[in-house]
């Protein structure tokens, strides 16, 4: 008797569970249409370079959504029905879209032709939907034809935006915008650029070169740069908080272990692959799981 008891409040709870995630997600949000959800990572989720189109995402604390069809961006609010705020984009596309994680605040990169001008442009944007007349259009002047932004890192306490813009297959560009709107391109030691980071307290800029195998860091206030990975071949993982994780690379650009280091600290090997991993299978998360087991058990292979 009390084993069926316990597997009906199992049953009941499973149910309770599916009818408040149809509540949110067709009732509160109510959306036009069938999307296609992202994952908690955001458009890295969906893979560097893939354009957000059919796509919806969610602000860190699920109020706001946002979908993306085509050249609009339609934002809705949990709890109030009615039409959406619409972002009105002039006729361009949407390279690349995410809201940040600490505030109801997305940024977007756009790129076509204006309908009004006829000219092709190229802008990062912020948009506040509790505040939308506060929208920020910023230009990136110098962009080619045909170019677009594919990945954005922001510095969330600092205010400062670095982009990496796509020129052609395997060449990019780096741009850096501020508070004051300062937009400029920043030259680096790459053309062909992986991924990039930034601190979130600090203007300190991160990438790699996937030619090379080096990983790069530059100073905003100073504008100064220097290598920071070890001898070898490395890819860039990313950053959480101070920390510093990257992969290195055998031969056939397969993983064969992971570092985690800090600035003027160096690297400490955290995970040994005895199976070479594709490195697009590593995520941030998972770089903190091997710290964490490293330094719970000492032991560095997998």
């Amino acid at each position: 008797m009390n084993t069926k008891r316990v597997l009906l409040a199992f049953v009941v709870g499973i149910a309770v569970q599916a009818g408040v995630y149809l509540y949110l997600d067709r009732v509160l949000f109510a959306p036009a249409s069938d999307f296609q959800i992202a994952g908690t990572n955001q458009q890295e989720a969906l893979g560097f370079g893939v354009e957000p189109n059919g796509q919806s995402y969610y602000s860190f604390d699920k109020r706001f959504m946002a979908t993306i069809v085509d050249d609009q961006v339609s934002i809705y609010e949990a709890g109030k029905k009615g039409e959406p705020q619409r972002i009105n984009l002039h006729g361009k596309k949407v390279s690349f879209f995410e809201w940040l994680p600490d505030r109801n605040l997305a940024i977007f990169a756009t790129y076509g032709y204006d309908n009004e001008s006829g000219n092709y442009e190229v802008h990062i944007a912020q948009y506040d939907p509790v505040y939308p007349e506060r929208e920020l259009d910023t230009p990136i002047e110098d962009a080619p034809e045909d170019s677009k932004i594919v990945d954005v890192a922001y510095s969330t306490a600092t205010n400062v935006v670095y982009m990496k813009l796509e020129v052609a297959p395997e060449r990019y560009r780096i741009y850096r915008t501020d508070a004051n709107y300062d937009t400029r391109r920043i030259h680096v030691q790459a053309e062909n650029i992986g991924r990039i980071a930034v601190f979130y307290d600090e203007d300190i800029f991160f990438y790699d070169n996937l030619r090379t195998g080096v990983v790069y860091m530059f100073e905003g206030a100073t504008s100064s740069w220097r290598e920071i990975s070890p001898v070898g071949k490395y890819r860039l993982v990313g950053i959480d908080g101070q920390d510093i994780y990257v992969a290195e690379l055998n031969r056939d650009d397969k993983v064969i272990a992971a570092y985690r280091g800090r600035l003027r600290q160096g690297f400490t090997k955290i995970a040994t692959y005895k199976t070479p991993e594709d490195f697009s299978k590593l995520t941030l998360n998972s770089m903190l799981e091997a710290s964490d087991k490293m330094e719970s058990s000492g032991d560095t292979n997998k």
